[in-house]
């Protein structure tokens, strides 16, 4: 029987960048953490510190001092911070998160009944029928940050330190959500009992103080079980091809990334320099002609605005002469044309698949029937695009 043990970090990994995925979890190629990464995990520890300190709830004081001993150079971690400026610069951005939180906990009529923090789960997510992944069964572990007891419920909460405040419709539609709420079911099945839609599910802008929140429900639930199985067939059969995008910034993978990996070439051949020199005179060639081709559509502009003017069809120059012939485009009755057609046994010949208009009705039909068609594709044509970017500046 062939198990998969995952996360949702892993397979929101594999859809960012499946060859990070590979680097990450299948050749387990260590990687230092990341200044965010570290960032984050010491806020959550003093948020931990915070939640779970019983009888009393401890002070300001006490948990910025808590933070100051948690913040140094730990062992079992490389430090990522590269200057004691840098060091200060993310220090002293989570200590003013730690008291923007404190402030806004102390001004709660009634503070949070907190029931876990750090809360792990292990759940099995049963292979939906249909599903031909050579995976047999799969196994979704997790660490919720915090679990309150509300009037109804449950409440959820995932803390994040990012700065961007997602779109409610992003969070309703949220996969590590979904699977936090399948672990606290599958935790605490009493709450299952009460209602699925008693069970809250936040998340906590720590860099904003703002939270937004959503919910499931059972249909929801066993929607996002076949989401994850629908992940799991395409690392089964991927072949982790690199995935560039913005977050490619923050990979610690960048330097081996055969998308980056020519950047990062200490010794230069000659072949080296001369394709630098090659890829310099493409990009300014490409801008030429983005301004080039700018230019000759604002001179069509100004010629057309003569010829309609004095009626012409042509203008002459020193160089030679611009005409302007107009075509027009026809389209046939369809239903008319097929009733000619038929009767002459033609119809079929000119019957062909719009490949466009096919991938438009495969999205909108259930995962069970896309899954079969996407098992029926096979590779037309393969060819390369050349796309240019600008570097960023320092």
């Amino acid at each position: 029987m062939k198990i998969i043990k995952t996360s949702y970090s892993a397979l929101n990994t594999f859809e960012s960048c499946p060859l990070k995925y590979k680097y990450q979890k299948i050749d387990k190629i260590r990687a230092p953490k990341s200044k965010e990464a570290v960032f984050g995990n010491k806020i959550h520890k003093a948020l931990e510190y915070l939640h779970s300190s019983s009888p009393l709830f401890p002070t300001l004081s006490e948990l910025l001092d808590y933070f100051k001993e948690i913040w140094p150079v730990s062992d079992d971690e490389d430090w990522p911070f590269m200057s004691e400026e840098e060091d200060m610069v993310y220090f002293s951005e989570a200590i003013k998160i730690l008291k923007n939180y404190y402030s806004k906990i102390s001004k709660l009529k009634e503070r949070p009944v907190v029931l876990d923090t750090e809360t792990s789960f292990r759940i099995e997510i049963e292979k939906p029928k249909g599903f031909k992944s050579s995976f047999d069964q799969c196994f979704v572990n997790g660490f919720i940050d915090r679990i309150d007891k509300t009037k109804d419920g449950l409440e959820i909460v995932d803390y994040k330190t990012s700065k961007r405040f997602p779109p409610q419709e992003v969070v309703d539609n949220n996969l590590q959500l979904s699977l936090y709420c399948l672990g606290v079911l599958d935790k605490w099945p009493q709450f299952a009992e009460k209602g699925v839609e008693n069970i809250k599910l936040t998340f906590y802008y720590l860099k904003h103080q703002e939270s937004i929140s959503t919910k499931r429900s059972l249909d929801d639930l066993k929607k996002v079980k076949e989401e994850v199985w629908e992940v799991l067939e395409e690392i089964d059969k991927s072949d982790f091809e690199p995935k560039p995008s913005g977050l490619c910034d923050w990979c610690p993978y960048k330097q081996i990334c055969p998308m980056w990996k020519h950047l990062y070439k200490k010794q230069l051949s000659v072949d080296d320099q001369k394709i630098k020199e090659v890829a310099d005179e493409y990009f300014k060639l490409k801008e030429e002609n983005k301004k080039n081709n700018k230019r000759v559509n604002e001179l069509k502009e100004i010629v057309d605005r003569y010829l309609d003017k004095e009626k012409l069809d042509r203008v002459f120059g020193e160089i030679g002469y611009i005409t302007r012939s107009s075509s027009v485009r026809y389209s046939y009755n369809t239903k008319e044309v097929e009733e000619i057609l038929k009767k002459l046994g033609k119809w079929e010949e000119v019957l062909s698949v719009d490949d466009k208009k096919v991938k438009e009705i495969i999205e909108s039909l259930p995962s069970s029937v896309r899954r079969d068609i996407e098992s029926k594709k096979k590779k037309d044509r393969e060819y390369f695009t050349y796309k240019v970017n600008k570097k960023k500046k320092e």
